[in-house]
């Protein structure tokens, strides 16, 4: 079996600094590292190695000091290593980037590909899907466990969704994206560096891969960054220390009431509370897809409807939600959707029955939609950033050859009437604004930090239509069996209001007292990746770079460090507490108010005295 893993060397997200007064990104010293999921992605195909004929090949695309990146996947295991690199391909975005990949993959005509979830600097998870397209295969992202069918040259693999996991198989060759406990945190030692450096990387230029460079570089980019904004951080940082608990729980009380206050009124300022207008279907209509659970329509789709309303002033568009479903044709479920789904601004609502299309990952919805979008172009589609939304996002893309921007935070329109779309990136210290050169604009949102448009009238009526199947014969994902994970408030905590995180000065034994506490103010539990991959907590609760993004009101720390990792997926929190017995703590510089204690002293007395504010919120 012939594995091709593709592989990202990044800058070491954490070692950028920002001049935030001359706007400009210090990068000159900054180390780099094979991209974290890559990582994993090499050490699992390095484990899948069994006959005598296995191998395993390294591609990466960028400057020629990839090159090391390469050398350290020769120390890891990798049999051969091939650097793509050429000026042709700078400036190139996600698209123009997997075609130059699928191009080198091609000449390979591997059995297996490999791709990282996503890269840490960019946080990007549409190429893999977007390769897989354009060599017409089968994918799989976020795949945390993967068994190899050697006799039926097929796979069968664990895909962690957002609400638990699914089983999946698919024949070969074909495309998957690894997410974490898919292989080892492998690191080389001096004794295989020093082995490796010794092996030649071969060179790729996009002359050998074909005569039209117009696919590759900015020529060949939909989309481009239109400038960058530096985000500058925003926290008090205000450190309480030498106190008792009660004294402490008492200042904490007393500022969380003032900064909330404060956020509330500028909230207030800047809210669009006014009635919208409705508009009939026109020339530039705006696709919501929606995102359903066992309760229904899920709080992203509201989000992403709330933004698709607040755009129709100036584009005088119809918002229409599509659902994709097995279960949509039931009257009484439709009837229950549709009521949501009008409530939170839908004008027109889609249905696509995938009974016999496969699940919302594979290429039987993704060719359907794309075909709808086709038949009747909308000015843009929004996707939620999720394992089904980025998936199903990126295949149209590049089925399309049409521009996406993923997790995107915000939406603008600008003058010229283009739609702008806001990007974190380097770990949410920088945001590029994105324009698309094609229509529709595409575009993933990451849940939780976009408001929903007020609820209204249920009794509005929404016409309804259907989205013919495809027909297709291609190889595809087959669902063997889904699982779903309620513990630990899992799904609400996207949309918590209040959310207590766990860290490792926890305890493995302070974990239940932690959770027992956060109950009794209505908070979710989250928590770090060190947590998770002890087994304290389940990683469907692990928020940062490699876990969820949310956006509570109160963000209330407990025994965790701050390390970067985490502290990316709590950006957009209102107000962030914390309790640390290290003075030195990162997170005191993460958060708005701190507590230097022992948090089995502090943390009862700080739950008690934040609940009556809280409660006066409507936030407990």
């Amino acid at each position: 079996m012939k594995i091709a893993v593709c592989v990202k060397y990044v800058p070491v997200v954490s070692r950028i600094q920002f001049d935030y007064e001359n706007k400009v990104i210090q990068r000159e010293g900054v180390p780099s590292e094979i991209n974290p999921f890559d990582l994993l992605g090499i050490n699992m195909a390095v484990d899948l190695k069994g006959d005598e004929g296995d191998s395993v090949l390294a591609l990466s695309m960028g400057p020629p000091n990839a090159a090391e990146g390469l050398t350290q996947c020769y120390a890891l295991g990798a049999d051969r290593a091939v650097l793509l690199s050429d000026r042709a391909l700078a400036g190139s975005d996600t698209l123009a980037t997997a075609q130059a990949l699928s191009l080198a993959l091609q000449r390979e005509a591997p059995d297996l590909i490999v791709c990282g979830r996503n890269s840490s600097d960019a946080e990007t998870g549409q190429v893999g899907p977007e390769v897989a397209e354009l060599m017409g295969l089968p994918h799989i992202s976020n795949v945390r466990k993967l068994e190899v069918d050697r006799g039926g040259n097929r796979i069968t693999v664990e895909r962690a969704t957002d609400e638990g996991y699914q089983v999946l198989e698919c024949a070969l060759p074909a495309v998957v994206c690894v997410t974490e406990g898919a292989g080892q945190e492998r690191y080389p030692g001096r004794e295989e560096m020093a082995e490796a450096e010794a092996k030649a990387v071969e060179q790729l230029t996009c002359a050998d891969l074909t005569d039209d460079l117009s696919l590759f570089g900015l020529e060949g980019s939909p989309t481009w960054v239109e400038d960058i904004r530096l985000v500058e951080p925003d926290r008090l940082g205000v450190v309480i220390r030498d106190e008792t608990p009660d004294e402490a729980a008492r200042l904490i009380a007393e500022h969380l009431q003032e900064r909330l206050a404060s956020l509330a009124e500028g909230a207030g300022q800047d809210s669009g509370d006014e009635d919208l207008p409705h508009y009939e279907a026109g020339d530039q209509p705006i696709w919501v897809v929606a995102e359903l659970s066992s309760d229904g329509v899920r709080q992203v789709t509201l989000e992403m409807l709330g933004k698709a309303r607040a755009l129709t002033p100036v584009t005088q568009s119809e918002v229409v939600a599509v659902v994709i479903s097995d279960s949509i044709g039931e009257p009484g479920n439709q009837a229950e959707i549709l009521r949501q789904l009008v409530m939170g601004g839908a004008d027109r609502v889609l249905t696509l029955d995938n009974t016999d299309l496969g699940p919302v990952c594979g290429r039987g919805v993704a060719d359907s939609l794309s075909g709808a979008i086709a038949a009747d172009p909308p000015y843009a589609v929004l996707f939620a950033a999720t394992a089904d939304g980025r998936d199903l996002a990126a295949r149209i893309a590049a089925r399309q050859q049409l521009g996406l921007t993923g997790d995107a935070i915000d939406l603008e329109i600008n003058d010229g009437g283009q739609l702008v779309q806001l990007k974190p990136a380097l770990g949410g210290n920088v945001v590029a604004p994105i324009l698309s050169k094609t229509l529709p604009n595409l575009v993933t949102l990451r849940p939780g930090v976009l408001t929903p448009a007020v609820p209204e009238d249920g009794a509005r009526l929404a016409r309804v239509d259907a989205i013919p199947p495809a027909a297709s014969a291609d190889a595809d994902v087959n669902l063997i069996s889904e699982h779903f994970s309620e513990e630990h408030g899992a799904l609400e905590l996207t949309s918590a209001e209040v959310v207590v995180g766990v860290g490792m000065g926890v305890t493995e034994e302070g974990v239940p007292a932690a959770q027992e506490l956060a109950s009794t103010i209505g908070a979710s539990i989250c928590t770090t990746r060190n947590v998770v991959h002890s087994g304290w907590l389940p990683h469907h609760v692990q928020v940062g770079i490699s876990g969820r993004t949310i956006a509570p009101q109160v963000y209330l720390a407990v025994g965790i460090r701050g390390a970067f990792n985490h502290t990316v997926g709590i950006q957009k929190a209102g107000v962030i507490l914390a309790i640390n017995r290290n003075h030195r703590a990162a997170i005191f510089r993460a958060a708005d108010y701190g507590i230097v204690g022992d948090w089995n002293e502090y943390l009862p007395a700080v739950v008690e005295a934040i609940r009556p504010v809280l409660q006066e919120r409507g936030l407990a």
